[in-house]
């Protein structure tokens, strides 16, 4: 048998459907401050009425903080999508440029300018050093953008926590 203090109320039926029409705001069952990190505002601030009769909720909330573990494993990720893109794009720029014949217009320039000899630099225009220019650039800015994401997380938390925070305003649209 359970006592007063843990029972529920069920809200009561429509007894009509303009009944059911007439109430538009939401009760707020959630108890505590939104500034201390309750998952529910306290507030709810009913807005004008739309086109089709019924009302707009509008709740502002203050992004106090930024867990910094969490920004570092999503820019991580985020990384590593970014440094795939980059190794395609490097290989489809190749393929493009060396099937427009411009790596062997390059080479038999220079080879008219020596006398015949090949360039000493076009040994580092071939397919396999460009993949590996792009894998290693890749990985580097997946270390950079990774770093990057998580030192602005610190900093928007040092700046939160001077200024407030970052007050955004949610609509249920």
């Amino acid at each position: 048998m359970a006592s007063n203090d843990q029972q529920t109320q069920q809200p009561e039926a429509p007894a009509s459907p303009d009944e059911a029409q007439a109430d538009h705001t939401l009760p707020v069952q959630g108890k505590g401050d939104a500034s201390k990190g309750s998952s529910r505002s306290p507030k709810v601030k009913p807005a004008e009425d739309d086109d089709a009769g019924r009302t707009v909720r509008r709740v502002r909330l203050t992004l106090a903080s930024i867990d910094p573990f969490s920004v570092m494993k999503l820019s991580f990720l985020i990384a590593i999508a970014i440094g795939i893109a980059t190794v395609v794009a490097i290989v489809l720029l190749w393929n493009i440029v060396n099937t427009m014949g411009i790596w062997a217009s390059i080479d038999s320039l220079g080879r008219d300018l020596t006398g015949g000899d090949p360039l000493p630099f076009m040994e580092f225009f071939t397919f396999s050093k460009f993949v590996s220019y792009g894998t290693v650039i890749a990985a580097v800015n997946v270390v950079i953008i990774t770093a990057l994401g998580t030192l602005l997380a610190f900093l928007y938390n040092i700046v939160a926590a001077l200024l407030g925070g970052l007050t955004m305003t949610f609509t249920d649209d």
